[in-house]
């Protein structure tokens, strides 16, 4: 892989810098206008016009220190936030780069084009499957494969595509970056901060040697989301090599494959992938091989969760109706489903979860066929207790 040269000249100017900070203000402002008064964003945009040219001007000259991320512990999470001036100079850096990612990133990683991309990486799976030449599937899950990116790796990565001295200085400042934790500053020896403008080019430079290793591979089937990972191949003979090739990948790199999240073997019992449900079966009379996409479990699960936190935040009854029914739509457009069948499925998915919020669903089915069978299902669960 030949070393990208970046156009500085242009890319450094001052003038393309301050209206690229200028947007990003902008929209910060439309996000922050109803932030807590106690929030650090006020007083960082207190300060921007006066100091906005000499953030510039450090920024360009390569004299930026980024300060360390503070750490909040929540019940379910840990969360490291930069700072918003931090946030700015990270958001150039990813502007500056940009253009670069067609030269760096393989095509077959996909994240960095958005969720909308999820809809694609399900219709070329479903089309791979609907041929009937593959039998054999590797579906592959990183443990904690941002908290597990090595610091050394990924800047021996980041120093062989880029020349330029400043951006070397800015990333080593960024991936070794300390963090707060109740004042004490600690420097973490591995792992990158996942809320940040760069974390999913790291994400994606990090495995580019897989990528890779598949690319031009024409008998086999390779598609990258993040972490998430899918190989379709065609006998067992390429199985077994293509489960060789990723392990020693995946030990050059220090990475590990989670157990729970990760399938491999043959394509009988069907898999899950981004949220889908893929099954394969076969249809005696054209003797060809059909591929069924459904939401999985877990998508539900995660639109329940945003409902419980819209409920628990007093939100309108009728918004949280307009969430679903944008949740619906969206997936519809994944997986080619009717948008009142993929609500009827969450339906079905909260009576065994949590039945009170089973009515925000049920008052979109009304109108739709699915009213009924949700009311014969629902008389059978009564009967039954």
């Amino acid at each position: 892989m030949e070393t990208i040269v970046l156009n500085t000249k242009y890319r450094w100017i001052a003038f393309e810098l301050y209206q690229k900070a200028s947007i990003w203000c902008y929209r910060m402002r439309r996000r922050k206008r109803i932030a807590s008064e106690y929030s650090s964003w006020w007083s960082f945009i207190w300060y921007w016009g006066a100091h906005i040219t000499a953030w510039l001007k450090d920024f360009r000259s390569g004299c930026h220190r980024f300060s360390p991320m503070m750490q909040y512990k929540f019940s379910d999470e840990v969360v490291r936030v930069w700072s918003y001036l931090d946030c700015l100079i990270l958001h150039l850096i990813l502007k500056i780069i940009k253009p670069t990612f067609k030269h760096v990133i393989s095509p077959l990683c996909l994240h960095l084009k958005g969720p909308a991309a999820i809809k694609y990486i399900t219709q070329d799976i479903k089309a791979a499957l609907d041929t009937g030449r593959y039998s054999y599937c590797l579906r592959l899950d990183i443990r904690s494969y941002y908290a597990s990116i090595n610091h050394h790796l990924l800047l021996d990565q980041l120093y062989k595509h880029y020349d330029d001295p400043i951006l070397h200085r800015y990333f080593e400042a960024i991936v070794t970056t300390g963090v707060d934790c109740d004042g004490q500053v600690i420097l973490p020896n591995c792992g990158i901060p996942i809320r940040s403008s760069l974390s999913p080019f790291f994400g994606a430079l990090y495995l580019t040697d897989l990528d890779r290793a598949f690319e031009n591979c024409r008998n086999i089937f390779y598609r990258r989301y993040m972490d998430d990972i899918i190989i379709l191949v065609e006998n067992k003979r390429q199985y077994a090599k293509a489960r060789k090739r990723v392990f020693e990948i995946l030990k050059e790199l220090k990475l590990k494959i989670s157990p729970h999240k990760t399938r491999m073997g043959t394509l009988k019992g069907g898999f899950h992938f981004l949220g889908c449900n893929f099954e394969v079966s076969r249809n005696p009379q054209r003797q060809t091989q059909v591929a069924t996409v459904d939401i999985h479990a877990r998508t539900c699960r995660r639109a329940l969760d945003k409902v419980q936190a819209m409920r628990q935040d007093a939100v309108h009854p009728v918004n949280i109706q307009r969430y679903l029914l944008r949740w619906a739509t969206w997936w519809q457009t994944v997986t080619q489903l009717e948008r009142f069948a993929l609500i009827f499925k969450w339906v079905r998915f909260t009576e065994h979860v949590q039945h009170s919020s089973v009515w925000l669903g049920r008052g979109l089915l009304i109108n739709s066929p699915y009213y009924i069978i949700l009311s014969v299902f629902s008389n059978q669960n009564q009967k039954a207790y």
